[in-house]
């Protein structure tokens, strides 16, 4: 008997040590295209879990030795990170790109830096960003913070990134998440050089030569079809809603075929408007841009800023209209703070 009481009170003693050493994530996601969400952890150390969903709801619970930060990673590779200690616990609730998170320390800071930034006006949120990171060298939540704002911005300033990493303090910039978002940084540098679609070859329907100075300043969508591919041709004729969203916008698309025959090209493609030109080279799979972007299967397309970069590949639907929209409106902020700039700048 008095075994029995002493292997209980042990157990009863496990079970609160435990509870005091347990870091819970709980909450409800809506919108997720699947039952799993991947978990990327970046402090103490990289590696990958996945959280298993009901409709949306989970519990995910760790043991962690010490101060742990892992991401929730969504489908459009869009992550939000959540800091773990020991004993705590941390809710999460809403939709991927409008996420409520309540918890304590780093991860209620978080969410007031967003907080104040989603508030902010065009004008003032670059002015508020960099105080926010330059005034919290030794918080995570500013290496977040660069990462989101202008690592992922549409045309990076890669300077003013290496000045914000060079601000932060050596305990932050010593770590693995650091050394992630410099892996990072250092691919988007090695694709800005080295991934755009420089030049295009092809006739449009009027037997003219593709001419790239008509697409000036502009976001182009390059979107490879055939007339024999009967899920290709479905894309193309979803390019149409795509082109009503985001009228009057820098917007462009160009239908560039893998057709060898010129009669069945007419036949299924498009008439050109001023948004929507279709081209033909009638090389089909020797296509230049084919080989250099590796593509073997159809339909393929590629997102370019107006620098001819590519920023996204197969992107479509409502994915490809929030992100051009999203792009647009970063650019329409910087120019408004570059104008402030040179105003303030002339005053002085």
């Amino acid at each position: 008997m008095k075994k029995t009481a002493y292997f209980i009170i042990l157990l009863l003693s496990f079970i609160s040590c435990n509870k005091q050493t347990e870091f819970t994530l709980k909450g409800k996601i809506e919108g997720l295209k699947s039952d799993t969400l991947l978990v990327y952890y970046q402090l103490p150390k990289l590696k990958l879990d996945t959280i298993y969903t009901e409709k949306g709801q989970f519990e995910y619970k760790i043991n962690p030795d010490t101060f742990t930060i892992f991401s929730l990673v969504f489908d459009s590779l869009s992550y939000y990170p959540i800091y773990a200690n020991k004993g705590e616990m941390v809710e999460v609730n809403g939709k991927t790109d409008s996420l409520i998170v309540n918890g304590k320390g780093e991860n209620e800071y978080l969410r007031q830096c967003l907080t104040s930034l989603n508030q902010a006006t065009p004008d003032s949120i670059g002015i508020k960003l960099d105080s926010i990171i330059k005034s919290n060298a030794f918080s995570f939540t500013s290496l977040y913070l660069i990462d989101k704002y202008y690592v992922q911005d549409s045309l990076p300033d890669y300077q003013k990134i290496k000045d914000m990493i060079n601000g932060l303090s050596g305990t932050i910039r010593d770590t693995p998440y650091m050394m992630d978002l410099q892996a990072k940084i250092e691919k988007l540098t090695t694709y800005k050089n080295n991934q755009g679609i420089y030049t295009l070859q092809g006739k449009d329907r009027e037997g003219k030569d593709f001419n790239w100075s008509n697409l000036k300043n502009k976001y182009v969508l390059i979107d490879l079809w055939a007339s024999w591919d009967k899920k290709s041709i479905e894309t193309q004729d979803s390019l149409v809603s795509i082109l009503k969203a985001l009228k009057k916008k820098k917007f462009h698309v160009v239908s560039l075929s893998l057709d060898l025959d010129r009669e069945a090209w007419l036949k299924a493609s498009q008439r050109d408007t001023t948004q929507w030109i279709q081209i033909c080279d009638f090389t089909g799979w020797n296509n230049r841009i084919v080989k250099e972007q590796s593509i073997h299967a159809l339909p393929a397309n590629f997102l370019l800023d107006p620098y001819k970069r590519i920023i996204a590949k197969n992107i479509r639907g409502q994915e490809l209209i929030d992100k051009v929209k999203e792009l647009i409106k970063r650019d329409e902020e910087k120019e408004k703070e570059r104008k402030k700039a040179e105003r303030t700048k002339k005053r002085k």
